[in-house]
């Protein structure tokens, strides 16, 4: 739902409403009776009776024609009258922007001289504020845009102020211009703008028994440039209550309480976690409807769970969602599902469902150093070094850098006691930039090579000792 989409319904509608008026005044109605003191010249009321042929041939240009050739006097009453019945048949022949000129000029001189009546002119100027709001909408150039905008709220005003009871769809037109002027410039928000758009939307919803949902539209859309997301969350609770069906509406209402959970965190954490049970509520009840289905949406719910701490409920959809095919069983979803397994303190789960990972992704190194790091978490270092080593023999790294992996093969086989296994991984790992900033690889390289020395002496002591000329007794 978009206020955008909803104006665009009603310029239509009023563009239909113009045409057909516009064709009624030239098929024969006589202009609305002026005041008394004000009648046609003898020449133009001369010209009017050639008018009727053209009109029963609906030749709309001719009669066009026909109007252009008289000779009228500036700021006439047949000035004005002659504008507005150009204005029409341009109306007529759904030539709405040539009409705005003509009609404007018209109220212009009338508003001078007090030539129409005030029914005329308010229906004049009521056709203004929305082929004005017709052109600002369709206007590709922002600062035309807000020109027609800023018309078009003038004429509405001035339609408003005479006209205590306004159709709804002219208040919403009305409040869609303010709010459309209001935000064009995102980084300079009208708030007096906004808020008058909000008093009208509000005078609409008070104005019926059922307000029609463009009020409610419109409202949602003005609370959320305020940002109020608990009315915009009530709202949208009104309008799914009535309209279920509208999935749009529910992925917003989620995100609205969301939103309220962020900024409730740090000063009201019970509330933070009110919204954010709600957000679940929200998606759960979509579901159940058939709507936010997509494996986003599903893994969207389980990032829910997960954020309020519910891991083995999220882990549990997580599991089930990628067993069935509801998420997206990719790399990156089964190295969350066995982070959060870790989380809960399921580390056996963690481990198991990551080495289903890697059967299923058998060239990712990422999940074998995830499943590396956590044997080593629960001190299983030969398991550590073989999955650190598979890591390396696969090789693809996404995140991880491949400078640590190698350094955890050279920890991990140093406490095996694997000496020389420890020395070639301490030595790849020397040839990664990483090398020179890392402060615990010359330590590890030192015990290392003093192992090696160590065992290298031992075998020379040996090697001595085993050559050495055995003491005879006589040389005792």
């Amino acid at each position: 739902m978009t206020s955008v989409a909803t104006s665009r319904s009603l310029w239509r509608t009023a563009a239909a409403w113009l045409v057909l008026a516009a064709t009624s005044a030239a098929q024969g109605q006589q202009p609305p009776p002026a005041k008394k003191e004000h009648s046609l010249t003898e020449a133009t009321s001369k010209a009017f009776t050639n008018l009727k042929p053209l009109q029963e041939k609906q030749d709309w240009a001719g009669m066009l024609t026909l109007l252009e050739g008289i000779a009228l006097a500036p700021g006439s009453y047949d000035e004005a009258l002659i504008l507005d019945m150009k204005a029409k048949l341009y109306a007529t022949t759904n030539q709405l922007t040539k009409a705005i000129g003509p009609w404007e000029k018209s109220i212009e001189i009338s508003d001078k001289h007090g030539y129409f009546s005030e029914k005329q002119t308010l229906e004049t100027v009521s056709l203004l504020a929305q082929l004005y709001a017709q052109e600002g909408s369709t206007s590709k150039v922002p600062a035309q845009q807000q020109q027609y905008f800023g018309k078009s709220i003038t004429y509405f005003k001035r339609f408003l102020d005479k006209t205590p009871k306004a159709s709804p769809e002219t208040m919403m037109a009305y409040a869609s211009m303010l709010y459309y002027r209001a935000s064009a410039d995102v980084n300079k928000v009208d708030q007096a703008l906004l808020k008058e758009a909000r008093e009208v939307v509000d005078k609409g919803l008070k104005s019926a028994i059922k307000p029609k949902d463009g009020f409610y539209q419109l409202l949602l859309t003005l609370q959320q440039q305020q940002g109020d997301l608990a009315g915009s969350a009530e709202v949208l609770e009104f309008l799914l209550k009535g309209s279920p069906a509208k999935k749009d509406f529910w992925q917003l209402l989620m995100a609205s309480y969301l939103q309220l959970s962020e900024k409730s965190r740090e000063k009201d954490p019970e509330a933070a976690r009110d919204y954010l049970v709600r957000a679940i509520v929200t998606c759960e009840r979509a579901q159940a409807l058939g709507h936010m289905q997509t494996p986003k949406d599903n893994m969207n719910l389980v990032s829910l769970y997960l954020m309020g701490n519910q891991f083995s409920k999220g882990t549990e959809l997580l599991y089930a969602g990628m067993k069935s095919g509801k998420i997206d069983s990719e790399p990156a979803n089964w190295r969350v599902l066995g982070r959060y397994y870790l989380e809960a303190d399921m580390n056996l789960q963690a481990i198991s469902v990551l080495q289903e990972a890697a059967k299923l992704f058998p060239k990712n190194a990422e999940i074998e150093v995830q499943i590396a790091q956590i044997f080593l978490q629960m001190e299983k270092t030969r398991d550590a070094l073989k999955h650190a080593k598979n890591a390396i023999a696969k090789g693809n790294f996404e995140t991880t850098k491949p400078f640590s992996v190698h350094y955890l093969v050279a920890y991990t086989a140093y406490d095996l006691g694997e000496i020389d296994e420890a020395n070639a991984a301490i030595q790849s790992a020397e040839k990664f930039p990483e090398a020179a900033k890392d402060a615990q690889l010359p330590r590890l390289k030192n015990v290392i090579v003093e192992a090696i020395n160590e065992r290298e002496n031992k075998a020379k002591d040996a090697a001595k000792a085993k050559t050495a000329p055995k003491k005879t007794a006589s040389s005792r």
